[in-house]
Parts: C-alpha cells; structure tokens; sequence
C-alpha cells in the first residue's frame, strides 16, 4: 500500500491506454482494495471501480465505503481520497481456504459492528464461534451481510467522514498508531 505501487498501477493502466470509461477491478484483501480505489480514483481523474474482497476484514470493511490510500512512513493512509466503488461483490466461498488468522483479523471488525450498532451480532459470533471456524457458510453469510449493512449505513449518513462515519474508527485510533510504529509487519488489523 505504497506510493510506488500506485505509480507501477498508473504505468501498466497508462501502457495499456486505459481511459476514464474502463473498468478496475480489484479481487483481494483490504490493501488490494484500499490500493485500486485510490489507484482508479485517480487515474484518468477517475474510473469506474468493483471490489471483489478475498478476505473476511475486505468483505465486512475495508472494501465498503469508499476510503482509499497509500501509507507513507509516516503514517496509514496519509495519502488517499473518498471514492466510492461501483460495486462490492462478496463471496463468501472466498473465505473457505483462508488461514486462521484472516478469520480472526475480520471477526475484529464484526465484533466492532456488534458493539456500535448490533448486540445480536456479537450473540452470533459467540454462539456460533465453532462454525465460524470452521467456515459454515450460512454463519459466513449472515456476519458478512450484517456487517456489510452496517457499514454501509453508516458510510451513507456521513459518506465524507465528517462526523457520525466516526463510530467506525472504534479501537483504529490508537492502532493505527501501534501499527505505524511497529513497522505494519508486527501486528494484524
């Protein structure tokens, strides 16, 4: 999620004489979407974008909402802009083969949809944990598009992040902070 990335991107879309009517698509996990969002926001002075997250964090937030950037080293995201995506597809057959890890780095954004908005949705992942684990796709399915709704409605009240779109940043504050200064490779979202 670097500045050179996006510039390796504008050169393959330029090389390929892209223009504003064509179409981006990113498939993969919330730098792949956050790095196409910005990549096509600002391309051509923006193209058409479709996200089609691989990963549970992608699917339940980082691919919804329109937040795109680049980190600097000094910071997440300090280069970006607000566009949103023509669609997100979520399959959640994607989900099937992830490590344990993945599971786990989404459940924190569900379980942070469960806390501000949706207590039935902390329920299910607590009484339904094992399946979750085990990849149970009505489980999937149900916490993917509860989060997905959450989210969204929380993005269309505020789609510039001006205000109540910052019940989303419950717990980011202080780690993105944590993150930053470990480098972006110590700790998981």
């Amino acid at each position: 999620k670097a500045l050179d990335a996006a510039v390796r991107l504008y050169h393959e879309l330029a090389d390929t004489n892209a223009h504003r009517h064509d179409l981006v698509v990113s498939f993969g996990g919330g730098v792949t979407s956050d790095l196409a969002g910005f990549v096509g926001s600002t391309f051509a002075r923006g193209m058409r974008v479709v996200h089609v997250p691989t990963t549970l964090l992608a699917q339940v937030d980082a691919a919804i909402g329109g937040k795109t950037g680049v980190d600097l080293p000094h910071g997440k995201n300090l280069v970006g802009t607000i566009y949103q995506p023509l669609a997100v597809i979520c399959d959640i057959d994607l989900l099937e083969e992830l490590p344990a890890e993945e599971i786990r780095s989404g459940l924190a954004e569900v379980i942070k949809y469960g806390m501000i908005a949706d207590p039935g949705l902390l329920e299910l992942v607590e009484s339904r944990a094992s399946e979750i684990e085990a990849r149970d796709p009505e489980v999937l399915r149900e916490i993917v598009s509860r989060s997905a709704a959450i989210k969204a409605s929380v993005v269309a009240a505020d789609e510039t992040d001006r205000g109540t779109r910052h019940v989303l940043n419950y717990g980011h504050t202080f780690a993105h902070a944590i993150e930053q200064s470990t480098g972006y490779d110590a700790l998981r979202h």
